[in-house]
């Protein structure tokens, strides 16, 4: 059995590929799985802030009656 360091294995092209697999991998899993409910999110807040731009409106536009 070889003994490995952290210098054999900065050297070692084929350990590195394999951790660039895994990655891709397990960033795909987890963007597949996740990003749905990120795109969601985003969506619910986007609809808060145009809900709070239409109050805004409707402040101002009291505002200029009133004075």
């Amino acid at each position: 059995m070889e003994h490995e360091t952290f210098w054999t294995l900065l050297g070692n092209a084929a350990h590195w590929e394999f951790e660039l697999f895994l990655m891709f991998i397990a960033d795909g899993l987890v963007g597949v799985l996740i990003w749905p409910r990120i795109k969601r999110w985003s969506k619910h807040h986007k609809g808060d802030d145009e809900k709070l731009e239409d109050l805004q409106r409707q402040i101002d536009e009291l505002k200029a009656k009133l004075g």
